[in-house]
């Protein structure tokens, strides 16, 4: 970027600012990525568990 005089260093200043505060919200949302199928997997898993809980609360109450 070429600057025409000190006026336009206000400017630029704020567009480089920008960017890099969108290049590092940008990062740590591939940092906390989990893929759509990892993601499904995980989310089977927990509702296994907590069907299985269910369940043995449900005999427990049921036995008495």
């Amino acid at each position: 970027m070429v600057l025409d005089g000190p006026e336009d260093m206000e400017l630029a200043l704020r567009l480089f600012r920008d960017d890099s505060l969108m290049a590092k919200r940008e990062a740590r949302r591939k940092q906390y990525f989990v893929a759509p199928s990892a993601r499904r997997k995980m989310k089977a898993v927990a509702a296994r568990k907590r069907a299985a809980r269910a369940r043995r609360k449900r005999s427990a109450i049921l036995l008495g």
